[in-house]
């Protein structure tokens, strides 16, 4: 296959859109356990819409996953399904991975719980 420079450019923006998708979930994430923390089952006045948001880049992050393999393959076929296999997991743990990033913060630099002023 001929070394297309649009084909690299494109792969190129699609990391970079996937990255900030995936720095975006984490961050509804973190923000949920700012706001409402602990992880429950069913959620909270006004924690659904975090909830939502968070499936939405989740989907979105296995989409953009998909697009940046189907251009990879192009270019090397050895390094196929990389992107997808990364935003499972990664996208699967972001629930977890933000909490925990709040609370390792919260804790450093002693933060308080959102509404209420005490330290956590």
């Amino acid at each position: 296959m001929q070394n297309n420079p649009n084909i690299y450019a494109t792969f190129e923006l699609l990391k970079k859109v996937w990255s900030l998708f995936l720095i975006a979930i984490y961050f509804a994430c973190f923000m949920n356990e700012y706001y409402f923390p602990g992880f429950r089952e069913e959620p909270l006045e006004g924690e659904a819409i975090y909830w939502k948001i968070q499936r939405l880049l989740f989907f979105g992050l296995m989409g953009l996953g998909f697009l940046t393999d189907v251009v990879q393959m192009r270019l090397d076929r050895e390094k196929a399904y990389y992107y997808l296999f990364m935003s499972l997991i990664l996208g699967g743990l972001s629930g977890i991975v933000g909490a925990y990033q709040y609370r390792f913060f919260a804790t450093m630099f002693g933060a308080t719980e959102a509404g209420n002023g005490e330290e956590i």
